[in-house]
This record gives structure tokens, C-alpha cells and sequence, in this order.
């Protein structure tokens, strides 16, 4: 998986280009944050695989754990959740409030929260 840092930003944060497809691109990202100086991620729904959200196939734990492990913030951006499983939306609530992964309705908070960590 190829990755960027976004324009227009504070601070050094990476996004995907094109979509996440493995657990393998966790590892990218943690490559690439080396390359780049950064351990901020921005993820939006639209670049994550199905299986990110159907939280019996583990992806999504397994995908943000490794990046957790290699201390990197992430921010996921997730819109309007009423549109996701009652699994999941208890999910997303939860990472409101996370220390290292938070999710959020816009890219703007997101990157607002990235920016502080």
C-alpha cells in the first residue's frame, strides 16, 4: 500500500492512497512513518475493506493494534455511523474517546485531533 502526507497540515500526518486491503498495510503505514517522520494516520470509511466493519472478522482490532503497538495515533473518520452494524456504531463510540485511536463525524476534527497528539 502506498501512502502521502496530507497538504495543508500542521504537523506530518499520513493517509492511505487508494484503499486499505490487508493487515500487511498497517505495517506499510508503520514503514512509511518512519520515511516520513510521522506516527499520525488519517483513515476515512471509504478507504477501509468491508471486513473493517464487521468487527466478528477481527480486522479492524488486529489493523488499529498494530498500529497502536508501534505508538501511532490514528483518526477515523466515519461520518454519519447510523449507516454501520449496532456492533460497530458501539465501536466507534467507544474510540470517541480513545487515547490513540479516535474516530469522528469530519475530516476536520480528525485532523484538528491529530494535529494536538
Amino acid at each position: 500500500m502506498k501512502t502521502r502526507l496530507l497538504s495543508d497540515t500542521k504537523t506530518a500526518i499520513l493517509e492511505p492512497i487508494g484503499a486499505v486491503s490487508s493487515l500487511q498495510d498497517a505495517l506499510d503505514f508503520v514503514s512509511s512513518g518512519y520515511g516520513y517522520n510521522s506516527n499520525k494516520i488519517l483513515l476515512r470509511a471509504e478507504q477501509l475493506p468491508p471486513e473493517f466493519f464487521e468487527l466478528q472478522t477481527c480486522f479492524a482490532g488486529e489493523f488499529i493494534q498494530k498500529l497502536v503497538n508501534y505508538r501511532f495515533y490514528i483518526a477515523g473518520v466515519f461520518g454519519e455511523v447510523e449507516v454501520f452494524s449496532e456492533s460497530f456504531r458501539e465501536y466507534v463510540g467507544e474510540a470517541r474517546r480513545g487515547r490513540q485511536f479516535r474516530s469522528f463525524a469530519t475530516e476536520d476534527e480528525a485532523i484538528l485531533w491529530l494535529e494536538t497528539q
